[in-house]
């Protein structure tokens, strides 16, 4: 074991992704024969087909011979259809010169910490975060500012938080600052004044702005998202997109760095994502035909969406409503996305923390979730609602049993 500790790098010891993390218990449960409810995974996929029209352009791309590597920063065409997407949308105006195609979100959140953070730098993180977003930044040697959200205000930025956290960290300016909304894994949207708020700080604290929008269409319960491009005119920064939960199509690995502006920073950036692309040569091929037409036909994108995001809606709401009646959860009302974000009242509990929570309701009454302590937030566990509503009920019927078996 030293052996090895020493063969691997620091920054690569302990990589884990919280998310994950039960997957061999969760397995040789399964082998058991066990009953499982794996609501842990955030995968659209598992539940929905992945929309026909971009099913059969990924097989047209093949049947047609694109299988070869393409220019590293992707498909001229998708990148685009992406800024007409964005103009579209939102009013946001780019060139499709001014988009990278990843190979999914990840990758771009691998990207841009190597290209922004030397070992020792800090960066913005709000809390609770999605747990990639800490395992890039530690690969490469970065330092986590963690400011938690307002629960209290439905998980929105607080700028009394964010303050704080600017002060205790005063020897170290951020070299950026890490926007999510949608937000996973609270399933809520910001509101359009904190994100502001939140940019004006960035500028006057010379950090540049990153802002992951891949749910930026799950929307419902009247909630309003707000792209930091439109708030953010003349400031550096980022926007990330893609496949994944918009188009429900995450084996696709499809995502889209997106760099608006024309300043030195985001121009930087932009060159050395290339750079980056280039050295993997390039996104997947017919993947990248598949969401040129995802893009393209939004008519049928339309219908897709507004189907999924009222069935999303109604389990999500349900299952808020049931969490919130067990006597020993609660959680904020979610809007957006596919998760509820749920505070375990401990002191009801004979439990140390979230992650004996977890791992005692997997064995005990296999149920399979992610600790919050995982996003960030300890006390917290996150609840996955794509299942169906009698799989939701059946899970949560599960979680009460749990608690009132450990009950004080």
């Amino acid at each position: 074991m030293e052996a090895a500790a020493g063969f691997i790098s620091r920054a690569g010891r302990g990589i884990e992704n919280p998310i994950l993390e039960q997957g061999g218990s969760a397995r040789e449960l399964e082998r058991q024969g066990g009953k499982l409810i794996m609501i842990n995974i955030g995968d659209p996929g598992i539940y929905f087909r992945m929309p026909r029209n971009i099913a059969w352009a990924f097989k047209k791309a093949v049947d047609e011979g694109h299988t070869n590597y393409l220019r590293e920063q992707g498909l001229e065409e998708l990148r685009e259809a992406v800024s007409d997407r964005y103009k579209g949308l939102y009013g946001i105006e780019f060139s499709g010169d001014d988009v990278v195609i990843t190979q999914g979100v990840s990758e771009a959140l691998s990207f841009m910490n190597q290209a922004m953070i030397d070992p020792g730098d800090a960066a913005v993180i709000f809390r609770p975060f999605f747990t990639e977003y800490l395992t890039y930044l530690k690969l490469s040697g970065g330092v986590a500012i963690l400011p938690p959200l307002d629960e209290k205000r439905g998980w929105d930025i607080s700028i009394g938080e964010l303050d704080d956290a600017l002060r205790s960290h005063a020897g170290k300016r951020p070299k950026y600052m890490l926007i999510t909304n949608p937000n996973n894994p609270t399933g809520t949207v910001l509101s359009e004044k904190a994100i502001r708020e939140a940019i004006e700080i960035a500028k006057d604290n010379d950090m540049f702005v990153v802002s992951d929008e891949v749910y930026d269409e799950l929307l419902y319960n009247g909630a309003a998202f707000t792209s930091v491009g439109k708030l953010a005119k003349g400031i550096p920064h980022l926007l990330l997109n893609g496949a994944s939960k918009n188009y429900m199509s995450t084996g696709l690995r499809i995502g889209f760095a997106i760099f608006p502006e024309q300043d030195t920073k985001t121009q930087a950036l932009k060159r050395t994502f290339i750079g980056m692309a280039g050295a993997r040569l390039s996104a997947n091929t017919p993947s990248q035909y598949a969401m040129l037409e995802g893009l393209r036909n939004t008519a049928k994108h339309q219908e897709f969406i507004r189907e999924k995001a009222a069935q999303i809606a109604s389990q999500s709401v349900h299952a808020a409503r049931l969490v919130n009646e067990t006597g020993f959860l609660t959680t904020v009302q979610p809007n957006s996305a596919f998760y509820l974000f749920a505070r375990i009242h401990l002191d009801k509990l004979s439990l140390r923390d979230d992650r004996e929570f977890v791992e005692l309701l997997l064995r005990e009454q296999k149920v399979q979730l992610t600790r919050g302590s995982g996003f960030g937030m300890p006390g917290f566990i996150r609840i996955v609602t794509l299942p169906s509503e009698a799989v939701l009920t059946e899970a949560i019927r599960r979680i009460k049993r749990f608690c009132e078996d450990h009950q004080r």
